[in-house]
């Protein structure tokens, strides 16, 4: 999981809620293609790029609300209440937005606190958080630790093992591969950045 850096709504988005009428959530065009931006083209949850098309979702992305609409149907319109999300279901596995459906979060990924927190098991993938409510979060309402998430992740930390097993890398040199990795491409992030992010970081405590 990597903190998303939250933007100003799109003027679009502002002109469509000022529409007399306008009531009532229904999504347009440029309310993803700024969610979209703003997280550079990664899941909020999982950090799988967007759009993905798997294998019998039609679906390529969903714009997820933070607090549900289901339940605070006050929030629906707030961009702020926002991030946008895979399609949520790998092998028929539910995770992210839906295995979430109605529930609430009990943490923010605007908050720079939330990927301080995160870790991974560098054996199997599993992602964890140091403050048990947000990781009961990630494994209840989430759903991030399914066997697919977790072998990707675990994937992920041994090709970012093997190029540092090949020579010794100095402080200099891990810190360019860590801006390397949280800055985007033109495709955006890398997905699972937040992965070697926390890896490399991991790496550096040890050199001080």
């Amino acid at each position: 999981m990597i903190w998303i850096n939250k933007g100003v709504e799109p003027i679009e988005w502002s002109e469509k809620k000022a529409t007399p009428g306008f009531t009532k959530y229904e999504p347009i065009p440029a309310l993803r293609d700024a969610l979209l931006e703003e997280q550079k083209n990664i899941c909020a949850y999982c950090m799988r790029r967007i759009p993905v098309k798997d294998a019998g979702i039609t679906e390529s992305s969903k714009i997820e609300h933070l607090k549900s609409r289901h339940r605070h149907p006050a929030l629906d319109r707030d961009y702020n209440n926002m991030v946008v999300c895979c399609p949520g279901s790998i092998d028929g596995s539910a995770h992210c937005d839906k295995s979430k459906a109605h529930e609430d979060l009990t943490f923010s990924p605007f908050n720079t606190a939330v990927q301080k927190s995160i870790a991974y098991s560098t054996k199997d993938g599993t992602i964890k958080s140091s403050t048990p409510s947000w990781d009961t979060d990630i494994n209840n309402v989430l759903c991030l630790n399914n066997a697919r998430l977790k072998e990707t992740r675990a994937k992920v930390i041994e090709g970012v093992q093997k190029v540092l097993s090949q020579k010794k890398f100095s402080a200099k040199e891990l810190n360019k591969m860590l801006t390397d990795w949280s800055t985007p491409t033109a495709k955006g992030y890398k997905p699972f950045c937040g992965v070697v992010i926390w890896y490399i970081e991991k790496k550096l405590k040890l050199l001080k």
